[in-house]
């Protein structure tokens, strides 16, 4: 579709008009053209025009405090073809409440108050369509509707060296998104090959303006636009960065893992915007361990990082299904030794063949959520956990109370054994959360130290020490957040599968006040007298963590695709003996609920 027709449809639709009816309302708007990274209007200018945007992406930023100088900007939205800006501030003449950057090189149909007055003189009925799409849109932000995640259509594939295994890869991925939808390759040297009005684009060649429009239309024709670029400066590598809803920068891992002269045109510009998500994709030649990715991430700004290994079909596929949003996100929530269902969960998912992506959790699901992005069959997790927790029997580490009941030794022990190295080495992209002592914010955890992270997100309160995260006591991540959808949905994931252990049952106690600890000793050790069900001072810390944040957990899990819930109510937070059973309902849980969401995908 070209872009006079896309107008004029645009226009139309909107303002519920067609035909003839069309023309002398779009004569009207005037066309803007607005580059990539410029700005449409800055917040706190005056508002008194209406724009719709016909190609290309916007972003919405919000200042706060920044009236002193000071403050922070933040991105809270994205504007795609065929939405609207500025239709509050035409009518009422307010300042703008945000800015608008171009996230791309963009199309846009404006036209200010004193013109859209003249327009509703002679069809008073637009002032009507106008005011109509205000109070839907107003209703849909009160009824908490939000906009649809934006696909990743540009997708700009930058080498930062000429090694084969980068060119390898590049064209692998390319023949893989195809199987997600047509895909279109462009490479300067041979645009033509695409259909291009332009033969080739030479390191110095300038961009015809026939170009632009032609792309333009491609993205209505295709799925997947890939811009693939040469490792040095050019034109042509700025443009395609300018128009990428996504640029993703492709190294050997086993180079200099320093910047890149051309890395300079991808940092944030100067105000801290980034006008595109930017991935770090390291190819590896072998199937060795992962390691150093930490130099790589150091040296440069990266919103998320990928690995793929020479002649590992999967991980090329992991990498496409992030890109056609089709990836598996799989959130493992807390419960001490109820976690152990997350191993039968993640058998059934195995056996029903599906691939996870992007794994995150709090505290026990942290712990075996990085065992899975280590990329550990049910087997490996199975015995690993059994050895763990069952025969080193962590919950009994008993030591002076000061801080904490448990030591918590025992359990560092292990994950430094069985967890080596450090999370962004990880094959499959991992976090988990911890909760700091002093301001009662969340830390994610993306990189550092795996046994680090595992200490952080698993430190419940009283039962074991807390861990120190940046200079600052970090308690279980479970104190604020124990199934962390949310978190998950920060990451190019499409569908999010969640495993909630939280008890949501009420028990009744069959006594009118909590026995003494005599009466209780006498029950327990002696037999002697009634049986009193009083949970222990373990387990009755670890069931504080858990109703500190069960109304957040159920929220978070009706935010995921797929919610499993194993029956795991029975057993006691601390009841590593029943590890089997345990393991066992998480895989029922997962095989009954399995077959219908798969059948709907």
């Amino acid at each position: 579709m070209n872009t006079s027709t896309r107008a004029h449809e645009l226009i139309g639709g909107y303002f519920g008009l067609s035909g003839d009816e069309v023309d002398p309302i779009l004569h009207a708007f005037e066309r803007k053209t607005l580059p990539g990274g410029q700005w449409l209007f800055r917040q706190g200018e005056p508002g008194d025009s209406l724009y719709f945007l016909v190609r290309g992406r916007l972003q919405v930023w919000i200042d706060q405090g920044r009236s002193n100088g000071d403050g922070e900007r933040t991105l809270v939205g994205e504007v795609v073809p065929e939405e609207t800006v500025g239709e509050i501030s035409l009518l009422t003449g307010e300042p703008r409440t945000a800015g608008i950057l171009a996230a791309r090189d963009s199309l846009l149909l404006g036209i200010d108050r004193a013109g859209f007055e003249r327009l509703t003189a002679s069809h008073p009925q637009l002032a009507i369509k106008l005011a109509g799409s205000i109070a839907a849109r107003l209703q849909r932000r009160t009824s908490g509707q939000s906009t649809p995640a934006r696909r990743l259509v540009n997708i700009c594939l930058i080498p930062l060296d000429p090694d084969a295994p980068v060119e390898g890869f590049s064209s692998e991925l390319i023949e893989t998104l195809a199987g997600f939808g047509p895909a279109l390759e462009l490479n300067p040297d041979d645009l033509d090959r695409a259909g291009s009005p332009v033969r080739s684009l030479g390191p110095k060649s300038e961009l015809p303006s026939a170009l632009p429009g032609w792309l333009d239309e491609q993205e209505d024709r295709f799925r997947f636009v890939i811009y693939r670029c040469h490792p040095g400066d050019s034109p042509w590598s700025r443009f395609a960065v300018r128009q990428a809803d996504i640029v993703l920068r492709v190294a050997d891992s086993s180079s200099d893992p320093g910047l890149r002269p051309i890395e300079s045109l991808l940092q944030a510009d100067d105000d801290g915007h980034r006008l595109a998500r930017h991935a770090l994709v390291l190819v590896h030649p072998s199937d060795d361990e992962i390691r150093n990715t930490g130099d790589w991430l150091e040296a440069r700004e990266a919103d998320f990082h990928l690995h793929a290994r020479t002649r590992n079909r999967r991980d090329i596929e992991r990498i496409a299904r992030v890109l056609a949003d089709r990836a598996v996100g799989l959130v493992l929530g807390a419960g001490a030794a109820r976690g152990f269902a997350h191993i039968g969960v993640y058998r059934a998912l195995v056996e029903a063949g599906i691939e996870i992506d992007w794994v995150g959790g709090s505290s026990i699901g942290a712990i075996f959520g990085a065992a899975i992005a280590k990329g550990w069959s049910p087997e490996q997790l199975f015995d690993a956990g059994h050895e763990a927790f069952v025969v080193g029997k962590p919950f009994s580490d008993f030591t002076l109370p000061l801080v904490s009941l448990i030591s918590g030794r025992r359990m560092m022990r292990e994950t430094r054994r069985l967890l080596p190295g450090s999370v962004e080495d990880l094959r499959i992209p991992f976090f988990c959360l911890s909760s700091n002592l002093d301001s009662g914010s969340v830390n994610v955890h993306t990189r550092g130290p795996i046994d680090r992270a595992i200490q952080a997100t698993a430190a419940m309160p009283g039962a074991l020490p807390p861990a120190v995260v940046n200079r600052h006591l970090a308690v279980d991540g479970a104190v604020l957040n124990g199934l962390p959808v949310d978190v998950m949905r920060q990451w190019p994931v499409g569908e999010i599968v969640a495993v909630d252990l939280s008890s949501r049952k009420s028990y009744e106690v069959d006594y009118a006040e909590l026995p003494s600890a005599w009466a209780l000793l006498r029950s327990r050790w002696l037999r002697l007298g009634p049986r009193y069900r009083v949970p222990g001072l373990v387990t009755l810390l670890l069931k504080s963590t858990e109703i500190g944040s069960v109304l957040r957990v159920k929220q978070q899990g009706e935010g995921a695709d797929l919610l499993l819930t194993p029956d795991v109510r029975r057993f006691g937070m601390t009841e590593t003996k029943a590890f089997e059973k345990i393991v066992e309902a998480g895989y029922r849980e997962a095989c009954e609920k399995l077959p219908e969401w798969i059948a709907g995908r």
